[in-house]
């Protein structure tokens, strides 16, 4: 474990990838600070990890609302007075439809919680994190959860990809601008068996032969996947990489 890199904020910890965060990190040491729209199942998430030396605080609420977002934040300086490392995954899919026909609350939406409140987040995060001079050589690490759809978009989930893309333009400037004490990257999933998925495995595979992709590694990916990569983020281990969007992907596309 990295002495330097100790209190995470996870947002969307009630499942799927950020549970699977959450327990991985818990289990590495890290202190996390866990926020989930549903506080049953963030809930749930404090109850399967099993570090007894890790420190939890949940924050039950809807990242789309900055109200939310500035709180949450407030509240992780006040319980561990340092914030090492923002994980942005939050997120929702929209609605399946013709981006002609969708409605403009809709689009809103979507991008109040994949992007506007990623940078909000960043904002608030990233501002304290420059104040932590005693942390060296890195004083924090932002990790954005995005998605391959921010590279090469998906039909009839435009307003996603679109989101995601943005995300991935935010991390690239945010990584220029913030550099040398603060790295950003981001990750880039493919299709990964979630929660979403359960009620209808077959989902995943007829929207795939839709929009014609195809896995090299010939399996779908799972939020343990995702938790690898980030565990490798959030470590020293990836202290000279910043700007990063890594696909994460099984094979789908190749920038």
């Amino acid at each position: 474990m990295s002495s330097n890199l100790k209190n995470i904020i996870i947002t969307g910890a009630g499942s799927g990838f950020g549970r699977a965060m959450a327990i991985r990190l818990s289990a590495e040491g890290y202190n996390l600070i866990l926020s989930d729209i549903n506080e049953e199942t963030l809930q749930e998430t404090a109850r399967l990890i099993k570090s007894s030396e890790t420190k939890i605080l949940l924050q039950a609420g809807d990242v789309g609302n900055p109200g939310f977002l500035k709180s949450m934040v407030k509240n992780a300086i006040e319980e561990f007075q340092d914030l090492h490392v923002l994980i942005n995954n939050a997120g929702i899919s929209g609605d399946v439809m013709n981006m002609i026909d969708l409605p403009e609350p809709a689009l809103m939406r979507v991008f109040d919680v994949n992007f506007k409140a990623y940078w909000l987040l960043c904002k608030l995060v990233a501002k304290k994190m420059k104040t932590q001079k005693k942390l060296k050589p890195i004083r924090g690490k932002i990790i954005n959860i995005s998605s391959i759809a921010g590279k090469q978009p998906l039909e009839m989930l435009g307003a996603y990809s679109c989101s995601k893309a943005a995300v991935n333009a935010m991390t690239i400037i945010l990584a220029k601008e913030l550099a040398p004490r603060i790295t950003v990257n981001a990750v880039c999933p493919g299709f990964h068996v979630t929660g979403i998925y359960k009620n209808d495995p077959n989902l995943v595979q007829d929207y795939m032969k839709i929009v014609n992709q195809k896995i090299r590694l010939r399996r779908l990916g799972t939020a343990e996947d995702i938790a690898n990569i980030v565990s490798f983020l959030v470590s020293d281990d990836s202290n000279y990489m910043t700007g990063q969007l890594i696909n994460y992907d099984g094979g789908i596309i190749f920038h």
